[in-house]
């Protein structure tokens, strides 16, 4: 899941620019830092260019020589190949001339049988066939003699047939039973050289794992000790780049708010103003309406006065005058409530349980400081932008997968979240999120022992160390 490549390239090249970062508001100062840091990282490059030409040397003699030794085991598995089935055929040899073997003692039994009387009646004959006596003075004639004679030798002609046919019989049952002998003390030999093959070819097999074991460890320790130092560079310019974005549109931001609040006070003083005078023009009104009741009701009073006779003591009450209304005062401008606040800088980028916290860890991937937390879940699950920024890297490769880095400004600090071992990405380089924005998919890709979501929170620019926090924080303290 780690990438302690960080610790050696990252940490070398970005170390330096983590405070640099951090203390990124004064761009001409960044930019001075930068030209310097350009300086630096070129020297340090060619170091590191080195250094990653010889491990690369290093694997690729260890992968001729795995070559080689799958070379060697794939002649091996052929010869295995080849004895086994020699092995299986004289096995099948042995079987057919068992069967061969059964049928020549079935054979020798049935002429045994048939020799067995043919040479009862040679041995009352006195080792012939026939009697030759009966034969010749058991004639009746010369043709008869003849006949006699020539049946004689056919039958004797049979009978010396018939011991032939059990001779042969018995020397292909011996031919045979040798031959399978033969066979057998051959398999033997065969089945100890398959043996020895086989124990050859596991010591190699063992070998081939061993040496490709190691290829592994180098290939990971490669991927993860020694990315391409051009491609930190090009983090670096990258992570420049996405700062300086993110702080020009928060100043952009920040402009176009200064100057909505400086309308919104146009506006309201501007409504003020035109309540006031509405309010002013409404109390000259009902003022000078009050002056010409006064006058007119004056005026009623001294009609009636003349209108009385002379030397009445009585005078009428002076009727009261209605009071003016008085005029509403003007209303103060709404003031707005603020919004509730999450309590946080950040929200959390996906759902789930967070299955490895921040902090120490025990080294059995590499890394004994653990410079995130990890939420768990089923592959496919969205991820999004813990808070609004500019993003400075999306790519996939390398131990931590498909990933992305984000800067953000927040509150004039300068922060940068990670997002490792994404199963797709839906944000790429320099494209401004807003938090909440969905960017990718939780996935296992990269040194990934599982699905999950490796997530970071630097305070400045990105900066690695596999034994230490280097400039992350513990993401659980700025949700």
């Amino acid at each position: 899941m780690k990438k302690t490549f960080a610790s050696l390239i990252v940490s070398a090249l970005v170390l330096s620019s983590a405070p640099h970062f951090a203390a990124a508001d004064d761009l001409s100062e960044q930019k001075a830092k930068n030209e310097q840091q350009q300086q630096d990282n070129a020297k340090k490059q060619k170091n590191l260019e080195s250094s990653v030409n010889q491990e690369g040397q290093k694997i690729s003699k260890t992968q001729q020589e795995v070559n080689r030794l799958d070379e060697a085991l794939n002649e091996k598995i052929f010869a295995v190949e080849t004895k086994d089935r020699q092995i299986k055929a004289t096995e099948r040899e042995i079987v057919e001339l068992g069967k061969e073997i059964e049928k020549y003692k079935a054979k020798l039994k049935r002429q045994e049988k048939l020799l067995g009387d043919r040479l009862r009646v040679m041995q009352e004959n006195d080792g012939n066939s026939i009697k030759w006596e009966e034969v010749i003075f058991g004639a009746k004639n010369v043709g008869d003699l003849v006949s006699r004679v020539m049946a004689g030798k056919s039958i004797s002609k049979q009978d010396d047939k018939m011991i032939t046919d059990y001779q042969n019989t018995q020397k292909q049952l011996a031919d045979a039973q040798q031959k399978v002998k033969e066979k057998k003390a051959q398999l033997v030999v065969e089945k100890k050289e398959l043996k020895r093959q086989q124990a050859d070819l596991e010591s190699q097999l063992k070998e081939r794992n061993k040496r490709l074991k190691e290829l592994r460890k180098k290939k990971e320790k490669f991927e993860t000790q020694l990315m391409d130092a051009k491609e930190v560079q090009q983090i670096l310019i990258a992570q420049e780049k996405a700062i300086a974005a993110e702080k020009a549109a928060r100043e952009r931001e920040a402009r176009i708010e200064k100057e909505r609040q400086a309308q919104a006070a146009r506006e309201a003083k501007a409504r003020a103003e035109a309540e006031a005078a509405q309010a002013a023009a409404q109390k000259e009104a009902e003022q000078q309406a009050a002056k010409e009741a006064a006058a007119q009701q004056a005026a009623q009073e001294k009609a009636a006065q003349s209108a009385k006779p002379s030397g009445s003591s009585k005078q009428s009450a002076p009727k009261p005058s209605t009071p003016a209304p008085t005029a509403p005062a003007p209303s103060a401008p709404a003031t707005p409530k603020p919004s509730p606040s999450s309590g946080g800088l950040f929200i959390h980028p996906t759902a789930g349980a967070v299955t490895q916290g921040y902090g120490s860890a025990g080294g059995e991937n590499g890394y004994t400081f653990h410079n995130g937390i990890d939420f768990g879940g089923p592959v496919g699950t969205p991820i999004v932008a813990a808070a609004t920024g500019t993003v400075i890297t999306a790519s996939g490769g390398g131990p931590y997968g498909n990933h992305i880095m984000i800067a953000h400004q927040l509150n004039g600090k300068t922060y940068t979240t990670v997002y490792a071992h994404m199963s797709s990405l839906n944000a790429s380089a320099g494209q401004r999120v807003s938090q909440g924005q969905q960017i990718g998919t939780r996935g296992s890709t990269g040194n990934s022992t599982g699905p999950h979501l490796h997530f970071e929170i630097h305070v400045g620019g990105y900066s690695y160390s596999a034994t230490g926090p280097a400039n992350s924080v513990n993401p659980m303290t700025m949700f």
